[in-house]
């Protein structure tokens, strides 16, 4: 980092830890005998887990973040200049973002990736790409673990209505140095990230239950559900302040102030995405296809977006139709999701983007790409 931007840090950090305190009661340890270079890698649940984290340092971090914040045009231009974060496009190998990493590291920078690539949706860590171990490795620096614990319930990724108060803290796990990575196989590293950043939201709850507040604890529920629990209905469902209804059915269930669900066979989130995950094997085993009315595909380049074209979003067991595009489903590399209503994915030579409406449900098709893609849906733990 360059000197001004950690001024910026030393100035900024304060306040974002009252700011913090106030707004969700997060608490954290400070990070002591740190290591004078270091690759920090952390589980990811929240908007915020970059200021949860780097709340617990002193000095400053470069961020590893999704390349969508680039074309957020002004306000991408201040968060480049106060952090000059490296830009991972998602749904790629992101060769260039390895580079990237490498670069800073060898330069002095001390780099926070967000491991999984992508916020959780059930409360659980999502499974780590091995290429994570090997990057670590390649650093040839020491490695930081930190955990968030209580950053499901606070701000669940389908959610909408505001943050929910309740118990938030992060700290570092371990600290290894660069000598011990240095003499660990990538299998090693893979295995202590894999359990020293793991976190089950609900096993917690059970261990220590706390109460996280809110006044909309379920609106927007719909986002993640896409079938009844109730009666298997799909896209038949919407949510109102702390319950979920079915237009089909007519039934309905509560979600409460400690994530758990009342109301159906499910007891809570990470329940009912057993339930979908379940389903949606079911769907690809029958050639099922998923639809919705309106959509648009564009292309990126550059950080440049480009419409392609727009209409009915249609993926079944051999391709993805968005209006007038259709792209094989083995031409296409990988697929991620940023926020709850993008889906973005690579083929040989292009870098694409689906944008759904809010209303429509854009977890069934992540989910159900990686039932055709894959034979299995291994993007979450379940």
């Amino acid at each position: 980092m360059k000197k001004y931007q950690n001024i910026y840090w030393k100035i900024l950090r304060p306040l974002v830890i009252v700011f913090l305190y106030i707004k969700f009661g997060y608490t954290f340890k400070t990070a002591k005998d740190l290591p004078e270079k270091f690759i920090l890698l952390s589980n990811h649940n929240t908007d915020f887990d970059p200021l949860f984290v780097g709340v617990s340092f002193r000095n400053g971090l470069r961020y590893v973040a999704s390349e969508h914040i680039s074309r957020w045009k002004f306000a991408f231009n201040f968060v480049n200049h106060i952090f000059s974060p490296i830009l991972r496009p998602k749904g790629t190998n992101a060769a260039s973002t390895v580079k990237e990493i490498l670069r800073a590291s060898r330069a002095g920078d001390n780099v926070c990736m967000f491991a999984e690539g992508a916020r959780s949706w059930n409360g659980i860590t999502a499974p780590i790409s091995p290429a994570t171990g090997k990057l670590v490795k390649s650093t040839r620096c020491a490695l930081v673990t930190y955990k968030i614990t209580g950053g499901y319930f606070t701000s669940p990724l389908w959610s909408e209505g505001g943050t929910r108060r309740g118990k938030i803290h992060g700290e570092v796990v371990n600290i290894y140095s660069d000598e011990e990575v240095a003499s660990m196989s990538v299998d090693d590293i893979n295995a202590i990230l894999n359990r020293d950043l793991y976190e089950d939201a609900y096993d917690t709850q059970t261990q220590n239950r706390s109460k996280y507040r809110g006044r909309k604890l379920a609106v927007k529920m719909e986002s993640m559900l896409y079938y009844c629990p109730n009666c298997g209905a799909i896209d038949t469902l919407y949510s109102k302040k702390n319950n979920v209804f079915c237009n089909k059915c007519k039934h309905s269930f509560t979600y409460d102030k400690y994530g758990d669900v009342y109301g159906i066979k499910q007891k809570n989130v990470k329940e009912l995405f057993v339930f979908l995950r379940d389903k949606t094997l079911c769907d690809a085993e029958n050639k099922v296809e998923y639809k919705a009315d309106c959509a648009e595909i564009i292309s990126v380049k550059n950080h440049v977006e480009s419409l392609i074209s727009s209409g009915e979003l249609k993926i079944n067991d051999a391709t993805l139709n968005c209006g007038e595009v259709t792209i094989p489903i083995c031409d296409i590399d990988d697929m991620a999701m940023h926020g709850r209503y993008a889906l973005v994915f690579s083929t040989k030579d292009t870098y694409y983007e689906i944008l759904l409406k809010e209303e429509t449900n854009t977890l069934k098709f992540f989910m159900l790409f990686q039932a055709y893609k894959n034979g299995r849906i291994d993007k979450f733990n379940f």
